[in-house]
């Protein structure tokens, strides 16, 4: 339990980091208007992954998702399918991030891993708040009652229940935060060491090449998966190279850097994993 001095302590740190990322929200939409988010469909969106690869193409599949999924109404269907198909399917094509994963592994967690990273990619008001309020905080620590309702207030510059819930949702779906009683707590997830491997080849190498981790750790998908620290991701690494699952990872002139050993592709077919 916490002491009201460690919860004072723990409410100054999150006011500055409030403070400290106040500049920005107003980046997230064009023209200083943010852009309205919808609920995270997140078991609906598992469903629909793991259905898609019985399907023969993108159309299909879409008008399959809008007669399949369990609500009453032909137009929230039509709306709930939308979304999952900005969310995991951006391309509008079948063979997606996620899908792709899915068929290879057919592991469950690993794939909740990608699809946190697919669906932040999709969403930057909450992606933003997850990266810049959620990751900086220990694991274990209570978030004040207004802590989302100030971000998206911020974001909005008006009240907004609906954002408020669909937000405070979102992350406990994903994984992030635990709701116990009345209190939201910051949650640890287990490493993610297999999708991390999986997405710097999808993000900075679909062929083999060479990348500095200086743009590794730049990039915020690691952050996506829930991961906090920079030591995390090079111990990530470091771990893929004793196996031997990569070219080369070496320090030269002062530059850190890994050489990937096999494409994307290469890697989905031989199913590596950490």
């Amino acid at each position: 339990m916490y002491g009201s001095r460690d919860f004072s302590l723990e409410v100054l740190i999150i006011s500055l980091i409030v403070c400290n990322n106040i500049n920005y929200i107003s980046k997230l939409g064009t023209n200083n208007k943010a852009i309205v988010f919808q609920r995270l469909l997140w078991k609906e969106s598992i469903e629909a992954i793991k259905d898609s690869p019985r399907h023969s193409n993108y159309e299909d599949f879409r008008k399959h998702l809008e007669e399949s999924l369990p609500q009453n109404s032909a137009y929230t269907r039509k709306r709930y399918s939308s979304s999952i198909l900005k969310w995991f399917f951006p391309n509008q094509k079948l063979d997606s991030l996620v899908s792709r994963v899915w068929q290879a592994y057919q592991d469950e967690l690993l794939l909740t891993d990608i699809m946190r990273y697919q669906y932040l990619s999709s969403e930057p008001i909450i992606a933003r708040f997850v990266v810049d309020y959620i990751i900086p905080l220990e694991p274990g620590t209570k978030l004040p009652e207004n802590y989302i309702k100030d971000y998206i207030e911020n974001v909005f510059k008006e009240h907004k229940k609906d954002s408020i819930n669909y937000l405070s949702s979102a992350i406990r779906d994903l994984g992030l935060i635990k709701r116990n009683r009345s209190v939201s707590v910051i949650q640890s997830l287990p490493l993610p060491k297999t999708a991390f491997f999986i997405l710097a080849h999808h993000i900075f190498g679909l062929q083999t090449c060479t990348i500095s981790l200086k743009e590794i750790l730049e990039n915020s998908f690691w952050k996506f998966l829930g991961m906090r620290m920079e030591h995390e991701v090079k111990d990530i690494l470091k771990m893929a190279d004793s196996k031997g699952f990569l070219a080369k990872y070496i320090i030269a002139d002062q530059l850190e850097q890994v050489t990937t050993k096999y494409s994307f592709p290469e890697l989905l077919e031989k199913k590596i994993k950490l």
